[in-house]
């Protein structure tokens, strides 16, 4: 069966896995380690530590346990979740120096939507106290995130795709389909046709998102400092 729920390509948007939650460790040692610096800014180890477990704790949904990979595997994970913070932090600077600004009242708008998924106050501050946050840490953990998703839309604006584009990934489903075992697909064409358009849309916006990235990167290798 083609199901619309298992279709599209797995795209972890940056968004995904830049922001970790602050933990209160009350290790100084571990407050202040620093394990990167990016054009000066200092990236600690307790965020990379709590970066780490929050992505582990992802592909453990996805049903994979990274703990059970070799050595070389898990050396090229904790490799990938350092350059996420790496991207983050030129992402943020460059945002900055190009005027991207976020309101306080758009912060709390956003505090205000996740608080109305609960239902109350108590409940909104034992999630916050499970995930080891504070407000505080939470909306500044917002700030961010729309501040990057401003400076997307800035920097890649609009992004279209063509009828042929849509039919041509869903041609990429029936071939995966048959290839199964799946004699024809339960969904045709015009009616998967809108979900399709914005997964195709979200791929493209990630390839550019992912271009933007090697370009920071480029521009400032010598001022990334892995320690």
């Amino acid at each position: 069966m083609f199901k619309r729920a298992s279709m599209g390509f797995i795209l972890i948007s940056v968004l995904v896995f830049i922001l970790g939650a602050c933990s209160n460790e009350s290790s100084k040692e571990s407050k202040t380690e620093t394990v990167a610096t990016v054009n000066g800014e200092e990236i600690l180890k307790k965020d990379y530590d709590k970066q780490l477990e929050n992505s582990k704790a992802y592909f453990q949904q996805q049903g994979m346990n990274v703990d059970d990979l070799d050595n070389q595997a898990q050396e090229e994970f904790e490799q990938s979740v350092l350059d996420q913070l790496i991207n983050t932090k030129l992402l943020l600077q460059t945002a900055q120096k190009e005027g991207v600004t976020i309101e306080q009242s758009e912060i709390n708008a956003e505090v205000d939507k996740m608080k109305s998924q609960f239902e109350d106050t108590k409940k909104y501050q034992e999630a916050l106290k499970e995930n080891q946050l504070t407000e505080k840490n939470l909306k500044e953990e917002i700030k961010d995130q729309l501040t990057l998703t401003k400076f997307f839309d800035k920097r890649i604006g609009d992004i279209t795709v063509s009828d042929d584009e849509v039919k041509s990934m869903y041609e990429q489903y029936k071939k995966q389909a048959e290839s199964q075992g799946q004699e024809r697909l339960e969904d045709d064409f015009e009616s998967v046709k809108p979900q399709l358009e914005q997964q195709a849309i979200a791929q493209k916006k990630n390839e550019k998102i992912t271009e933007l990235i090697e370009g920071l990167r480029k521009d400032s290798e010598k001022n990334i400092k892995i320690l």
